[in-house]
């Protein structure tokens, strides 16, 4: 009788329904193609944004052009671990090449870096730049011959980021065994076909599909694809008495088409044999439903059985000898062990959660989640635990200045360490309160986050936001010896204003006093605060100035004393500092170009202006400024000065040389040459290491000799010919040379 309604469905379903659910089948399965071909272009498109961003790291930068890895080995080493993060971050990446075109280098973070001699392969690598797009598509055996695990196409971007002139590119391969894999899985049935082809035919791939029999069928489609006959819709084709269905699609960023034919007898085979099935078991159900009754007293002990054999064992020798007379204690340990693996799983996953946790909140705080609404923002919170429920929020930043001359412990590169600790002792006295969370920025700024109930009072809050700031200050100060200022922001009721907070935190940090330690700023109660009328130290500067254009190091070193102390006396606000530094720096900067003499940062590749805007501490921009702007000033100018003094003073000895016998004076020479009488003294006396009077005196006693000894002239008339008196030459002579010129001559002297 419980058979009849079963054989009735049955019949209808074969014989009516059939054509209706085949047609339904074929929709759903064409829609689910979609949905997963849409997954697979959404991974080659997050694929290439991965690898844009990895483009824009700031180490590709336009220091790589010319560099110098030999000299610069921490540029390698971070370019290796850039390499294998970005190689890490996408298991269908085979590996990450990097190619320096003036280095003719190739980079790879397994490989290290191989130079590239073969001609062969540098005409292979040169038309990289060539290309007019940023990232693009290659072939990959022209780069990267490695056989059947190499994807055919290499995505190349260029690098810089942004320029028209690129120095190299990233080149990046793809396993071709796991997108061989991704693409059989689009086809889940056994007789269908599928491949990705180029725009222009050439084939990509066909996943795992080698089978010589199906190419034609391939060959047949891909033929009806390029000759435009079929468009992005489904359409059917009949190969060899078999009917097949064909979805194409094509890829949003590259182009490429994807097409799958699957057999429609494949389609409705199941639905088919299930009504048939339907047919035989309605049929046989009177002889199943009568031994039905003699089966069940046989099957009272299968929940047993299949429990069993659900964990792993089977009712039988299989099952371990002490367990066969005690399937219940088989279960028991089983799902014991089971119990024990899950809460280890939940453990691991409590770990990760942490991370999850401060990620997500970095992310927010940083304006990264734009995309989310208030609604989204706090689901997200409230599944990393936290309660968003008429809630209220603050944001307190927390900047440090560790290198301040109150502090010993700490040297240039330790800022991460810095921070790094800092963070921990915030989330040390935050750890018993639950509306508290610690994030490190690591720029030597920690963010915390707080949120109040909507019913508390303002003032309560603002208590309580002080004396927390009060005990962050005085716990960093003791452990780390470190100036603290605090910023805190306004109340705000929607976690999507917290970036804003953040940013209006950052502004009024830029009011703090310099130099001064433990300052709490919150931005409710700011009113910014700068002195009026006050008066750039022109003077003071123009001083500074004339004594580095003069090398005078010790009175250069004074003057900028006294600046710094205007500085600290009459600005005191962080970015007033900044402002007057930046205008003194220019003024350098200025004087050494109207000298024609170039700072070593030039040909460095470095923006003093940026590290400038770095500094926080008068400390440090006063050893900055002595190390990085003065003495290299001074070092290019004397180096250029003393070459121009040489060329000068030989001129000068050549000038001597011509007219020793004329009436020659610093100033006569200062006019030909065309320098003050004092400076030429000065010069002369400096790369000679002798007075200008006895150089000349010196040039005209010894062409008086040359004329004593090869002449018969008279005295006098040497005398004259050298440029003296007679009188005077001969006082002169004698006391040089400790004998008259007539003694000189008669003696025979000098030969």
């Amino acid at each position: 009788m419980t058979s009849l309604p079963t054989a009735i469905i049955g019949i209808s379903t074969y014989f009516i329904g059939i054509k209706q659910v085949e047609k339904e089948v074929y929709q759903k399965n064409q829609y689910q193609l979609e949905q997963v071909f849409q997954r697979f272009d959404e991974q080659f498109s997050q694929f290439e944004l991965m690898v844009d961003k990895a483009a824009a790291n700031s180490i590709f930068d336009e220091r790589l052009r010319d560099a110098n890895f030999i000299d610069e080995f921490s540029v390698m080493q971070d370019i290796y671990r850039l390499l294998a993060v970005a190689q890490s971050s996408d298991n269908m990446i085979l590996r990450i090449d990097l190619y320096l075109q003036n280095q003719q280098l190739l980079v790879s973070n397994d490989r290290g870096a191989i130079r590239l001699k073969d001609e062969a392969n540098k005409a292979a690598y040169d038309p990289i730049l060539k290309s007019e797009d940023l990232m693009y598509w290659s072939d990959a055996e022209k780069y990267y011959p490695s056989g059947g695990t190499l994807f055919p196409l290499v995505l190349i971007h260029k690098l810089p980021f942004v320029s028209t002139r690129p120095f190299g590119a990233l080149l990046v391969y793809l396993d071709k065994t796991l997108i061989d894999k991704e693409i059989t899985q689009l086809n889940p049935y056994e007789n269908g076909i599928s491949f990705i082809m180029k725009p222009n035919g050439d084939w990509i791939t066909s996943g795992k599909e080698v089978d010589p029999i199906k190419q034609p069928l391939k060959d047949f489609i891909r033929s009806k694809v390029m000759k435009g006959e079929i468009n992005q819709e489904p359409f059917n084709v009949k190969w060899e008495g078999a009917e097949y269905s064909v979805a194409t699609a094509t890829f949003s960023r590259t182009g490429w088409r994807y097409v799958i034919a699957t057999p429609l007898s494949q389609l409705i085979e199941p639905i088919t044999l299930t009504s048939k099935l339907m047919l035989v078991v309605s049929l046989s159900g009177v002889l199943i439903a009568a031994m039905l009754s003699w089966f069940a007293s046989q099957r009272m002990y299968s929940p047993i059985k299949r429990l069993v054999q659900m964990f792993g064992g089977s009712i039988g020798n299989k099952l371990p000898e002490e367990d066969r007379s005690d399937e219940i204690k088989f279960i028991e340990n089983k799902w014991l062990n089971i119990t024990r693996e899950s809460r280890s799983f939940q453990s691991l996953l409590k770990e990760n959660q942490y991370s999850m946790k401060k990620g997500f909140l970095l992310q927010l705080i940083q304006g990264q989640l734009y995309f989310f609404s208030e609604m989204e923002l706090r689901l997200r919170m409230e599944e990393y635990g936290w309660d968003t429920v008429n809630k209220k929020f603050v944001l307190l930043l927390i900047q440090l200045s560790p290198f301040s001359e109150t502090s010993k412990r700490f040297v240039e590169g330790d800022e991460q360490l810095v921070t790094f600790a800092a963070a921990n002792i915030i989330e040390e006295l935050s750890i018993d309160k639950e509306n508290m969370e610690a994030i490190n920025l690591h720029n030597l700024s920690v963010a915390l986050f707080v949120s109040f109930t909507q019913d508390k009072p303002r003032e309560q809050i603002k208590s309580e936001v002080f004396r927390f700031s009060n005990e962050v200050i005085t716990m960093i100060t003791k452990l780390l010896g470190v100036h603290v200022a605090v910023g805190i922001s306004k109340l705000n009721s929607d976690l999507k204003e917290l970036p804003r907070a953040l940013d209006e935190v950052k502004q009024c940090l830029h009011f703090r006093n310099i130099g001064e330690h433990g300052q709490i700023i919150s931005t409710d109660e700011f009113i910014p605060y700068v002195k009026e009328n006050l008066e750039y130290p022109f003077q003071i500067e123009k001083q500074l100035i004339h004594a580095l254009q003069m090398r005078a190091e010790e009175e250069t070193i004074q003057k900028w004393g006294e600046f710094l102390l205007v500085l600290k006396e009459d600005a005191g606000r962080a970015f007033q500092i900044q402002q007057y530094m930046a205008q003194l720096l220019g003024s350098v900067l200025r004087a050494m170009m109207q000298l024609d003499v170039a700072h070593s940062s030039t040909s460095q590749g470095i923006n003093l202006y940026e590290q400038l805007f770095k500094l926080k501490e008068l400390e440090e921009i006063n050893k900055w400024f002595v190390t990085r702007v003065i003495q290299p000033f001074l070092k290019t100018l004397s180096e250029k000065q003393g070459i121009e003094m040489k060329q000068t003073i030989r001129k000068v000895k050549d000038i001597i040389d011509q007219e020793y016998m004329n009436d020659i004076s610093l100033e006569y020479l200062s006019d030909k040459i065309g320098i003050l009488p004092k400076r030429l003294s000065a010069v002369f006396a400096e790369v000679t290491n002798q007075n200008f009077i006895d150089y000349v005196t010196e040039i005209r006693l010894d062409k008086s000799k040359q004329l004593l000894r090869n002449t018969d002239l008279k005295v006098t008339e040497i005398a004259a010919r050298v440029g003296y008196q007679p009188s005077y030459f001969n006082k002169i002579f004698k006391k040089s040379e400790g004998v008259t010129p007539g003694e000189y001559r008669e003696s025979g002297m000098g030969l």
